[in-house]
């Protein structure tokens, strides 16, 4: 188990952190130490454990004996490694083994600097600048974030003369609390354009040790207008914000990576703490992390009423401080993902006193009601109202924030619908739904947003909706990107109504889901539904298709065999149709799923009934990256066993359940 403690130090936040590094449920609502303390001791009890409580500050021993307490019910045999730079700290807790490290030799400095500076260069190259390279890894002084920061610095210069430039530059002669540190930092940073360095110094505006989600951050620089246009007139703003990111991680000021398995980009990262530090005294008085315990607000002696950028982090249950309605000039208000209990009182008059707002973060706040008076944020580009159970509407004011580039409304169960005025925020690029049921259609005008990028879900209105969106206004949504379902498609009975949609020209999007659900005529459901699966095609570049509740007997869309990089497909709850596609030109295909699909009888048409040894090798010629094939509660499927030893045959991963042979 790894937790960092960081400062100020916040028991319910370590607490936490331990309990979900042991694998309990994730407590976020809990704020109660002895509660949580209770949970560690309960799942500890009897187990050996290794704990490492990394970062640690606070010389006060007082707050650690409930831990101690707590701690003492593992089994023997369990370790508690604790890591500091104060050596009182270590001397109050009691350590029965203390190791005190020293600084890296030279050579370890060199081996660090050089793995990283002389990345991509040429052996002649690396013999030219050796010398060089050797005495700037004297300047690092045995530190190895400094030699890492300097490393990914020289990196990027080729020349002789620009490495000479570093080993001179007068930014070594600079003595700091940090011991060296900065000066590798400095220079790095002095390196970064303008705009990047703007990036960067926002970052100080999360608390030390934060999960820094990189989807958000681009969106909250978006937001700042941070991102150089003018240089990159072709690019989406998207693009450049990974671009940037992607360059100060190269220059080490990002660490703790965690990668999306399906694309391998970065998905999140934290800041080490030294270069924390080294942010929070570029930004000075225009940013800030405070956190507020009871009437304590830890950081707002020096908070500044002309503040642009504040998070706020509460210490048990606390109320939301108001000395924040004197920062008028702030840009970015981010309380995070927390709760504070008088926040749905206060709400309304933070509105009205924050009118210069371009950022706010109100995920997990447990909010009831997002205020008329959110109308008044004319500057507003991104808002984060995820998470949040209670809130069962969106107000119709919204449509009033003309400048709204990000809407995040996940995870609010309690909303059913849109606000019709929707059609009005033509600069939304982002409106994220995630685990949203809308039982409701998407308003009329949805279509107008053509600078949307994320939407996720679509939902078609049927007979009977007043003021809902039809398929066609799909058409212009080109640039939408990752995901999107599609919801009612069963209310669908015009196909020109489908094909005017253009799902053809969205080369964005990734994945797509397909819901055959709705409300029309049942004696012509079927035949329907053939019809607009025929017309709805998707771009040779999907790479993941669901279908859900289709209701033809065939699923032979003229566009099957055009999606070559396909490599998930999944047909559920489609009770009629009897026989899957050929998916003999799918050659990228890695997972086939099959659920509630009782009607099914041929498996693979591709797959001749033929001797095993050639569906082995037309499986290897023709799918040969198939590695997982599910059935589930197919009641008709002919030579069920037959079917599955020859998938099992070809190195397959193949679970079948609840079905029956006909």
């Amino acid at each position: 188990m790894w937790v960092c403690v960081s400062e100020p130090f916040n028991d319910v936040r370590v607490a936490k952190a331990i309990i979900q590094e042991v694998g309990g449920l994730s407590p976020d609502n809990n704020t109660e130490l002895e509660t949580l303390l209770k949970s560690i001791c309960n799942l500890i009890k009897g187990k050996k454990f290794f704990l490492v409580l990394d970062d640690v500050w606070t010389e006060d021993y007082i707050i650690w004996e409930p831990f101690k307490l707590a701690l003492q019910y593992g089994a023997q045999g369990s370790r508690i490694l604790v890591t500091t730079r104060k050596e009182r700290v270590a001397e109050i807790m009691g350590s029965a083994y203390r190791i005190n490290l020293e600084a890296l030799s030279d050579e370890d400095c060199w081996l660090i600097f050089n793995k990283i500076a002389f990345l991509e260069k040429s052996l002649q190259q690396c013999k030219q600048l050796e010398d060089l390279g050797r005495e700037l890894a004297k300047k690092c002084k045995g530190l190895p974030l400094a030699a890492r920061t300097l490393g990914s610095l020289m990196r990027f210069k080729k020349s002789k003369e620009q490495w000479k430039n570093v080993l001179d530059s007068s930014l070594w002669k600079l003595e700091d609390v940090e011991k060296g540190l900065f000066a590798p930092l400095l220079l790095s940073y002095y390196e970064l354009p303008f705009t990047m360095k703007r990036c960067f110094s926002y970052c100080a505006i999360f608390p030390k040790d934060y999960v820094i989600y990189t989807n958000d951050l681009v969106k909250l620089w978006t937001a700042q207008g941070y991102l150089d246009l003018e240089e990159n007139m072709d690019m989406e703003l998207e693009i450049i914000g990974e671009e940037y990111f992607e360059n100060l991680a190269m220059r080490s000021f990002f660490q703790d990576f965690e990668k999306d398995e399906r694309n391998d980009m970065i998905r999140s990262c934290k800041m080490h703490d030294i270069v924390h530090v080294f942010a929070q005294l570029i930004m000075k008085n225009e940013c800030f992390s405070i956190e507020v315990n009871g009437d304590k607000e830890f950081g707002i002696d020096s908070f500044h009423k002309s503040t642009r950028h504040l998070s706020i982090t509460p210490r048990g249950e606390t109320q939301f401080p108001v000395a924040v309605y004197t920062a008028k000039n702030l840009r970015t208000l981010l309380p995070l993902k927390t709760s504070f209990s008088n926040i749905n009182h206060v709400l309304p008059d933070l509105l009205q006193h924050l009118t210069c707002l371009r950022a706010l973060n109100l995920s997990c706040s447990s909010i009831e009601k997002l205020p008329d008076g959110v109308e008044k944020l004319i500057h507003l580009r991104f808002i984060d109202i995820s998470y949040n159970s209670k809130l069962k509407v969106l107000p119709e004011s919204i449509y009033n924030l003309c400048n709204l580039q990000t809407l995040n409304v996940s995870r609010c169960h309690g909303i059913e619908k849109l606000p019709q005025g929707m059609s009005k925020l033509i600069k939304l690029r982002h409106l994220v739904l995630h685990g949203i049921n809308f039982t409701k259609p998407f308003p009329t005008g949805i279509g107008k947003l053509s600078s949307l990028r994320t939407l996720e879900q679509f939902v078609v209105s049927g007979r009977g909706d007043i003021g809902g969106c039809k398929l066609e206004e799909l058409k212009l949504l080109n640039y939408l990107q990752g995901a999107l379902v599609i919801k009612g498609l069963g209310n669908v009975i015009d196909v020109v109504e489908a094909e005017n949609a253009h799902l053809k020209e969205k080369i964005h999007l990734c994945r797509v889901r397909l819901n055959f659900d709705g409300t029309s005529e049942e004696s012509r459901r079927m035949e329907n539904n053939v019809l607009i699966l025929n017309v709805l095609e998707p771009h040779p570049n999907l790479e993941h298709l669901q279908i859900y509740w289709y209701e033809g007997s065939t699923m032979f869309p003229n566009w099957i065999m055009s999606l070559t990089k396909l490599k998930k497909l999944e047909i559920i709850d489609c009770k009629n149709f009897n026989s899957i596609p050929p998916l003999g030109k799918l050659p990228f295909l890695e997972s086939l799923e099959i659920r509630n699909a009782d009607s099914v009888k041929k498996l693979f048409c591709v797959w001749p009934a033929a001797s095993m040894c050639y569906v082995h090798s037309l499986h290897c010629s023709v799918l040969p990256l198939l590695l997982h094939v599910l059935l589930a509660v197919c009641a008709a499927v002919c030579s069920l066993c037959a079917v599955q030893q020859i998938l099992q045959m070809c190195m397959l991963n193949v679970q079948v359940m609840h079905c029956t042979e006909e």
